[in-house]
């Protein structure tokens, strides 16, 4: 069993940074000697038996689309230091043997190699990202994906991409096999450590599961990180199979999370390679969600990407230089409604991207078209409290700004999905915004009274 010291030593600013900047509803010690206090609790539990996982404290609901919710459970903290401690211990484990151009594995509070502003060019919008320890890690991660997928096709040696993705992925994981995994590779000084790990994979769901142990799905938490290492873990297998089978058909396999594309030689493969990848898949129980499965020419795929309007902020700064600026932004607000909603997320990504360039430096009648879209209902909706606070800054410099506080209220009235009135809570307390904290407030214990007693309002 661990000592005390190696135990807390995992605990250091990496972990309660993510805590310090939450905007989800979580009690957190707020000094080091309580912080202290708290690792010490819960290291006595486990090294005499006596830990057990919580109900969760909370649930976060975000809306999918069209109403269907997707709940992220908030776990307490002492769960989140036990869920932390096991994948720190089996890091080495969980982290190793990459196939190439896969990605979701990277370690927890590890550093990743800079690419050039890849925050903001691969922002696609709501993620698990935004509870995550490291946030840009996972935009980082999904630039690197984008930079390695379109540097392929840019040689022309690819002519298709085969694009498609799994089917409620984290619910269909089998601990059964998981667990097994682990130990398989695992060393076994590491046995107990991975026993705390499955003991509270099986119990944290108990509001749903009852007694019963959970055998299938780990959990899409507040703080993604661990179920992602373990998501991706959980893959490697397949991603040795997927990507000799592609190479054998001279093809090049990708991933990012559960989202594949297969870059392609022709189109004469893809069918038998569907055969194979997918009957792989089901020996693991996981599903290939038919209704995304996509076959994409390069240019195809080049035009619904917008490649030639991202491509105008090449380097490091370009997103600060008045004429690139411009140029992006003309080549965007020239896209006709009804074509901008038919590319990647409906052109969600390149407003994101014009978000934090100089946008100021804009001729005022191009300023204001942005802010419209920037202060629109479905933007505010799935906008983060940073997100949010550049909104505001922005529309303080409108000739003419709107009522940010009323409309935020009336978005809050008007919605039940209560990751909206989370975020736009913490983005209230840190602009003072006092009413329009209440107001979030009041409207977040209405709907939990409405989801407790399953009352339609």
């Amino acid at each position: 069993m661990m000592k005390w010291d190696d135990f807390r030593n995992w605990f250091n600013n990496a972990f309660w940074r993510a805590f310090r900047s939450r905007t989800f509803p979580i009690a957190v010690p707020n000094t080091p000697a309580e912080r202290e206090a708290t690792v010490r609790k819960v290291y006595k539990s486990i090294i005499t038996a006596r830990y057990s996982s919580s109900i969760p404290e909370a649930e976060i609901v975000i809306n999918k689309g069209y109403g269907v919710a997707r709940t992220v459970p908030v776990f307490c903290i002492q769960d989140y230091i036990v869920y932390y401690f096991c994948i720190k211990e089996l890091e080495d484990v969980l982290c190793g043997n990459r196939t190439a151009n896969t990605f979701g594995g990277w370690t927890l509070g590890g550093k990743m190699r800079k690419l050039e502003d890849v925050e903001i060019a691969f922002d696609a919008g709501y993620s698990s990202a935004r509870y995550s320890f490291n946030p840009r890690a996972w935009t980082t991660a999904f630039g690197e994906f984008n930079s390695l997928l379109f540097a392929q096709l840019d040689t022309g040696t690819y002519t298709h991409v085969l694009q498609f993705d799994l089917s409620n992925f984290y619910d269909c994981v089998r601990l059964d096999i998981l667990e097994r995994w682990i130990r398989e590779e695992a060393d076994a000084s590491k046995g107990w450590v991975i026993a705390l790990l499955f003991f509270f994979l099986n119990q944290w769901n108990r509001r749903n599961t009852g007694l019963h142990p959970q055998a299938v799905g780990i959990p899409q938490d507040a703080l993604a990180d661990c179920s992602r290492i373990l998501a991706n873990f959980y893959l490697q297998r397949y991603d040795k199979f997927a990507a000799s089978t592609c190479a054998k058909a001279g093809a090049l396999y990708f991933r990012y999370a559960d989202d594949q594309m297969v870059l392609l030689k022709g189109t004469e493969h893809v069918e038998s390679l569907m055969l194979l990848l997918t009957r792989n898949l089901d020996r693991f129980g996981l599903r290939v969600n038919q209704k995304k499965v996509q076959l994409w020419s390069a240019d195809d795929l080049y035009s619904h990407r917008c490649r030639d309007i991202q491509a105008i902020f090449a380097n490091p700064g370009d997103n600060k230089d008045v004429a690139l600026v411009r140029r992006f932004a003309d080549a965007y607000l020239s896209i006709p409604k009804g074509k901008l909603s038919s590319t990647w997320r409906g052109g969600l990504p390149l407003l994101n991207r014009l978000l934090w360039a100089n946008i100021e430096s804009l001729p005022k009648k191009s300023f204001e078209r942005l802010l419209t879209r920037y202060t629109a209902r479905d933007y505010l909706l799935i906008a983060d409290i940073d997100k949010l606070d550049r909104v505001f800054e922005l529309n303080e410099k409108r000739r003419r700004p709107i009522d940010l506080d009323k409309r935020l209220r009336d978005l809050a009235d008007g919605t039940v999905h209560n990751a909206f009135h989370y975020g736009a809570l913490f983005f209230a307390r840190k602009r003072s915004m006092a009413g329009l904290a209440s107001h979030c407030e009041a409207r977040l214990a209405k709907i939990n009274e409405m989801m407790l007693e399953k009352v339609v309002t």
